[in-house]
């Protein structure tokens, strides 16, 4: 019989074992509530199927026994498994997590309940047995799953020594009243430690959680050199992160923020520059008061004197109610950036006035200072461009230096150097802004007048011609210095090489007829 029944009780535990381990796994805490109810479940089908081996193998088949040994079992196992449960796992911690110290008390304790406890039970009215149900709640509260199963251990231990199983029968179920109130009483204490444990359970989770978080965001603003602040509605109550507190150089302890950090106030916002004090206070109080997001870029003078560049941007933040709590913001050291920034606007600063030099020189004749051949010519082509689209007249003249090869010769190249840069200096003093004058090659110059008509050229060029002519020179022995012009119009087609041939024809005319004459094409 005993065999019997002691194979029933096996039968028991594999059954809600293996149900329980297929449906929801191995149990790390009794916090899983998809657990429990599997647990639950599998406990009543477990004990079903126990109490039908039992009756069937004793040969019992009256229906008070098959309760009476479900309603036993199933007790039994409600009592025990959530205790081996925890204690397993408690035996699995980190030594980190619970410190030799932590256990020596839940020891003293454990020792300290026990008394307790065997003085409560020792009462057969049961006077006492709230005692016990409080020390469980206390002792889950200070240490969690692990104290409530210990404790409800030593209860059940104590409470199993001074139980008489001898006693009466409850009615017909053939139950043991002591053993079922026992069963019951202990039920009753794991149920009230079961809920606190999870609170707490779920507490040290969020608290874990939150450390994890926080560790994060430290590293994440670290990294990052990003901070974070928050000032309240009183414009008063400021908290910096650890990353704020680096980026300023200063210490937590080395700073108290009071009311002389009201951001009202004049003497606020001291570890700013000078310059940006005023603006930085004017952009929070501005979204302070309107509530709304803000940014600004500003500097920040640490102790050593060193200064930053930081960036602020932020939003208001509001509580559940939706009432206005106060500001937000992040803290950004943009020194690097800025430093970077501030090297390429004056790399950029100096290439544009390199290649202004670079195209300066590539376009302007080294020696007159005025346009080369190269840049005249481009002048010619959009200015005869406009004239056409516009319907305008564009004339042009070339002239030449008359006898210039004898200045060089019998003066020098330097004094001819001179008559050149001379010429060039009176031509270019005389003319429009809108007109174009350039060194087209030797002592050969080119006048280009846009808007001009020939007669009109025709006079401008001969003042410059007759200016020229009536020049003193300050070479020894150079008393006069001529030139020879040809003036041809560009034709309503644009065609410039057209023109220019005809200016060239008319300037060998001025040649032929003696020099120090103007002469245009026809």
């Amino acid at each position: 019989m005993a065999l019997g029944f002691t194979f029933a009780n096996v039968v028991e535990g594999l059954v809600i074992s293996q149900l329980v381990i297929r449906t929801s796994g191995i149990p790390r805490t009794l916090d899983d509530k998809r657990w429990l109810a599997t647990f639950l479940g599998a406990t009543v089908i477990g004990s079903a199927a126990s109490s039908a081996f039992a009756a069937g193998l004793s040969g019992n088949l009256a229906p008070a026994f098959f309760v009476s040994w479900f309603i036993t079992v199933s007790l039994g196992t409600l009592i025990v498994t959530p205790l081996i449960v925890t204690i397993v796992n408690g035996l699995r911690v980190n030594r980190s997590d619970f410190s030799m110290r932590r256990a020596w008390q839940l020891l003293l304790i454990a020792v300290g309940f026990a008394a307790v406890s065997s003085l409560a039970l020792s009462y057969q009215d049961g006077r006492f047995l709230f005692l016990p149900m409080i020390g469980v709640i206390a002792v889950t509260y200070f240490f969690g799953s692990r104290g409530a199963a210990i404790n409800i251990s030593v209860i059940a231990i104590i409470a199993t020594a001074q139980t008489d199983f001898s006693g009466s029968a409850i009615e017909n179920l053939a139950l043991n009243g002591d053993t079922l109130f026992l069963q019951v009483y202990l039920l009753s204490l794991l149920c009230a430690a079961w809920p606190l444990s999870a609170l707490m359970a779920a507490k040290e989770k969020l608290i874990d959680q939150y450390a994890e978080a926080n560790a994060y965001l430290k590293l994440a603003e670290s990294t990052a050199h990003v901070g974070h602040w928050y000032v309240g509605n009183d414009y008063k109550s400021l908290n910096w992160s650890e990353e704020v507190y680096r980026i300023h150089g200063v210490e937590p302890t080395d700073l108290k923020f009071d009311d002389k950090m009201d951001l009202q106030e004049t003497t606020s916002l001291t570890l700013y520059h000078p310059d940006d004090r005023d603006m930085v206070r004017a952009v929070l109080l501005g979204a302070m008061e309107r509530r709304e997001g803000f940014t600004y870029h500003a500097r920040i003078v640490r102790p050593d004197g060193s200064i930053r560049c930081v960036s602020s941007i932020g939003q208001p933040r509001y509580n559940p109610t939706g009432a206005f709590e106060g500001l937000f913001g992040t803290f950004h050291d943009i020194t690097d950036q800025t430093e970077t920034l501030e090297a390429l606007r004056i790399a950029r600063t100096e290439a544009i006035h390199e290649a202004s030099v670079a195209q300066r020189l590539a376009e302007t004749d080294y020696l007159t200072g005025i346009a080369n051949r190269r840049k005249i010519m481009t002048s010619l082509h959009i200015a005869s461009r406009s004239a056409t689209q516009n319907k305008k007249s564009l004339t042009i003249a070339i002239f030449d230096i008359d006898h210039f090869k004898q200045v060089n010769d019998r003066h020098g190249h330097q004094a001819g150097d001179e008559v050149l840069k001379r010429v060039a200096t009176i031509v270019s003093s005389q003319l429009r802004p809108t007109d174009f004058v350039g060194r087209f090659g030797g002592e050969e110059f080119l006048v280009v007048l846009p808007g001009e008509s020939s007669d009109n050229a025709y006079k401008i060029i001969e003042r410059l011609r007759a200016q020229i002519a009536c020049e003193t020179w300050a070479v020894a022995g150079l008393t006069k210095v001529t030139v020879s012009a040809g003036l041809a119009t560009v034709t309503e087609s644009g065609d410039i090489e057209d023109a220019l041939r005809r200016a060239d024809e008319a300037l060998y005319k001025a040649k032929e007829d003696g020099r120090n004459v103007l002469r245009s094409a026809a």
